[in-house]
């Protein structure tokens, strides 16, 4: 017949309790932190994004302007191996009424097999996000972004692309047709 010691029973049980009690609360202080963390990061973001849309709308100094496309002299500086998107913004000087916008950007460069080595469409494939529809209330401005992805082994070149944009109530004409360079340059790694 055995016999259980009843102090050390009582003794575990409160060592348990106690090591339950501790892990709950670091597990609650560290999602009180995690949470942190990214709603700074998010209002980080989010402040930027409205601080490149003001950047934006302020470039529009004519009242007639349709599209600017925000780049230092209308180049975009690419490093090979990364991700970079070109921003935008569309004025809709339409009428008194919404209108959709569709957009899509291509190559505009026939020399681009010449100057760089690669086909018109490799190029064309560094378009990851390069088209869409915008909504935009008469005399506003609506922003998008075109997003390139440029692999490791691209070529150190410059090329040119253009974003043509069209009303959707009138597919057949133009709208607007600006264009941007990009230069894509080593991304250092050896």
């Amino acid at each position: 017949m055995q016999i259980y010691n009843k102090k050390a029973a009582i003794e575990l049980s409160i060592g348990t309790i106690v090591i339950i009690v501790l892990a709950m609360s670091m597990l609650i202080l560290g999602l009180v932190l995690l949470r942190g963390i990214f709603t700074g990061a998010t209002d980080n973001v989010k402040e930027l994004n409205d601080k490149v849309k003001d950047e934006i709308r302020g470039l529009f100094q004519e009242e007639n302007q349709r599209v600017v496309v925000r780049l230092t002299e209308d180049t975009a500086v690419m490093k090979q191996g990364e991700e970079f998107g070109v921003a935008f913004g569309i004025r809709n000087t339409k009428g008194d009424k919404t209108r959709s916008f569709r957009y899509s950007v291509s190559l505009d460069d026939d020399d681009i097999s010449r100057k760089c080595g690669l086909s018109p469409q490799t190029a064309e494939n560094w378009v990851r996000f390069g088209s869409g529809t915008l909504s935009i209330p008469p005399g506003k401005v609506e922003f998008d972004r075109v997003v390139f992805e440029i692999p490791e082994d691209a070529p150190l070149c410059t090329t040119r692309y253009k974003i043509k944009i069209v009303d959707t109530e009138t597919p057949s004409e133009t709208f607007a047709n600006p264009f941007f360079i990009i230069k894509i340059e080593s991304s250092g790694v050896f």
